[in-house]
């Protein structure tokens, strides 16, 4: 039951198909309980609130005021319950709350009905929680997440030479380029063309706007690790064809664009991630340190 609520709140954003059913399309980049909302988040740092938490009692239940994308007043009530059932979890999601909305109320208590309905995100649900046979190892991936992690709480950090990137910023880089890989992730597990490029998670416009969306450091931190747990949870999704697929990605370093190409999806997502990108990014942050 506690894996199970875990699960459904913590990697919401890596088994919902945001690409179908978001508010952003393509450029989907995760969903997260955050600040007593829930909150969808694109691959440039756009945000779309879809509801308000009105009761949180883990691991049993919670209780939204439900409106993605859409104005708050224009809000229907979903209940999430969580009962044990012998050795497993049967998750029940009750929708009421349509009579706020009058003469509109059939037509849209319609758009949840059907095949592709709260039912099939009980099948994505139960998708994601189920333990992947051919899953990758991820030890080094998250070892490489923790040491990235524990640099940037360490804090104490200086200005950086000029041209550089801020503590900050590179935080917010690490957590939208996630953000892209994970989108990468949905595509494949539900079989749709996938493209990766870094140069958004790189734009200092973009970068600033996400440090400014998210307070001090700790609230950066707390970001980057929710988008992090998404990701990985993402890529242990994938199957080993999933992996092995060929993603065109177009990747840019100091503005010179580096590669654009295909390549092996797993190969980039995970050995590249685990063994370059992370650890690169947690030496810069060390060099900013004013201990240093």
């Amino acid at each position: 039951q506690v894996e199970a609520f875990d699960v459904f709140t913590q990697e919401i954003g890596a088994w919902w198909p945001l690409r179908s059913h978001g508010v952003f399309g393509e450029r989907a980049g995760g969903l997260f309980f955050r600040d007593d909302q829930l909150v969808e988040v694109a691959t440039d740092g756009s945000e779309a609130i879809w509801a308000e938490i009105i009761a949180w009692e883990p691991p049993d239940r919670f209780e939204l005021s439900w409106h993605p994308g859409q104005d708050a007043a224009s809000a229907s009530t979903v209940i999430v319950s969580f009962e044990p059932d012998g050795n497993r979890t049967r998750v029940v999601i009750e929708h009421r709350g349509w009579d706020s909305f009058g003469p509109d109320a059939q037509r849209r208590r319609r758009g949840y009905v059907g095949p592709n309905a709260w039912g099939s995100m009980l099948d994505h649900f139960a998708d994601g929680a189920e333990a992947r046979i051919d899953a990758v190892d991820l030890t080094a991936l998250a070892g490489a997440y923790e040491s990235f992690f524990a640099e940037a709480e360490r804090g104490g950090f200086g200005s950086p030479p000029a041209g550089e990137w801020t503590a900050e910023q590179v935080i917010a880089h690490v957590t939208l380029n996630d953000a892209s890989m994970l989108s990468v992730c949905q595509a494949l597990v539900h079989n749709e063309p996938a493209r990766f490029e870094n140069l958004i998670g790189q734009d200092r416009a973009v970068l600033d706007a996400w440090v400014t969306g998210h307070g001090d450091l700790a609230g950066l931190i707390a970001a980057s690790r929710a988008m992090a747990r998404q990701f990985m949870a993402a890529v242990s999704r994938l199957s080993t064809e999933q992996r092995a697929t060929d993603v065109h990605c177009r990747l840019s370093h100091d503005e010179q664009i580096v590669l654009d190409e295909p390549r092996s999806w797993g190969g980039l997502a995970i050995d590249v991630q685990a063994g370059h990108h992370l650890p690169d990014h947690t030496h810069q942050l060390s060099d900013l340190r004013s201990d240093s």
